[in-house]
């Protein structure tokens, strides 16, 4: 029922921008915003891309090269006795009681769905004169978050909850994902798409109406937050997995946009000539 909710308002946000967008002319006043003129936010080109992209290169090679070479085998059945479930920490240890597979699937969709998110940027009468730099800066965003979560998978190799659930069938308990908990991918993947989302729009429009940038922001601190809630349920993954997930995620979603901001120009900064006591110079306010 959540996922489903989660999937209408996507589907929702998505209606109200085409029929927005087709009640609006080019450039003119934003549904958006209470006033607005269109400006890009971003510098692009090649001198401030190519670090993100050798980051992005490096990270996911490095991700992807301790995957292929990781020696370690799944668990043998020798290997799960000598697991005991009050070794975990008691913040952790309830996920080792978890195992839903409709909770499982219900978190693939959610992830799935994450990725459309940059669709919306096709739609909106701003963004989508900026698609290529906002696509690319997308690209940036999902492979620097799955080199850093594939490295860290890897180099940690915790033990998923499922193994130690003796409940389940020996084939589940055995097989090849349990030892990759640490720490949750689709929580990290869902909240980086969704705060990059939340972030971008944000960002063409600064003067945003505050119903919008309440549902947008909120939209996107939900989607990653119940991907985690489903991850813990299912199983896959404890409580500090996902939390830690979900930090990394938004850190990345929120962070390429914002170190891909024009220098030296805030949308909220203002500068203006005065004179004070016969002396002239210039005035600054800032809009929080």
């Amino acid at each position: 029922m959540i996922v489903k909710g989660l999937s209408l308002g996507l589907a929702l946000f998505f209606f109200l921008n085409v029929s927005n967008a087709q009640e609006k002319k080019e450039k003119e006043d934003c549904y958006l915003c209470d006033s607005h003129q269109y400006t890009n936010p971003y510098q692009f080109g090649v001198n401030s891309e190519w670090p993100f992209l050798a980051v992005s290169a490096g990270l996911t090679a490095t991700g992807l090269i301790l995957r292929s070479n990781n020696s370690l085998l799944p668990f043998t059945e020798t290997e799960l006795e000598t697991l005991d479930r009050n070794d975990v920490n008691s913040f952790d240890r309830g996920a080792t009681y978890n195992w839903d597979e409709n909770a499982k699937k219900q978190s693939d969709i959610l992830i799935l769905s994450a990725f459309v998110l940059p669709a919306v940027f096709l739609i909106n009468h701003h963004t989508r004169e900026d698609i290529g730099g906002l696509l690319l800066m997308g690209l940036e965003v999902a492979t620097i978050n799955f080199g850093i979560t594939a490295t860290v998978k890897n180099l940690v190799n915790r033990t998923r909850p499922y193994v130690y659930n003796t409940e389940l069938d020996i084939e589940i308990r055995t097989n090849n994902q349990g030892r990759l908990s640490f720490y949750s991918g689709h929580t990290s993947t869902t909240a980086s798409f969704s705060f990059f989302f939340a972030k971008v729009m944000h960002d063409y429009h600064p003067n945003m109406k505050t119903g919008w940038k309440i549902g947008m922001w909120t939209f996107a601190a939900t989607v990653p937050a119940v991907t985690g809630y489903l991850r813990v349920k299912a199983g896959y993954h404890f409580r500090t997995d996902v939390i830690t997930g979900y930090a990394v995620g938004a850190a990345i979603g929120w962070l390429i946009p914002h170190l891909h901001k024009r220098k030296n120009t805030h949308p909220n900064l203002s500068i203006y000539p005065t004179r004070v006591f016969e002396s002239s110079g210039l005035g600054l306010t800032y809009k929080f």
